[in-house]
């Protein structure tokens, strides 16, 4: 193998491990901004619950005022 033929290896190999690196690296960040929505849309959804038990229970309390 000829000085040329080496120096494109390992640029070739250099090209291919910096994409496998990126893609990996795409991927956390996806998954992790998965997460986060997630994580917002479940605290969302818990607050619109107890919300809602609170008014349940102002207008139970209401009725059953004598």
């Amino acid at each position: 193998m000829s000085t040329k033929q080496i120096s494109r290896l390992v640029v070739l190999a250099a090209v291919v491990i910096s994409l496998v690196v990126l893609l990996v690296r795409l991927i956390q960040g996806t998954a992790g901004i998965v997460g986060s929505l997630f994580n917002t849309v479940l605290g969302i959804v818990v607050v619109l619950a107890l919300v809602i038990i609170v008014i349940w229970m102002f207008s139970y309390a209401k009725k059953s005022k004598k």
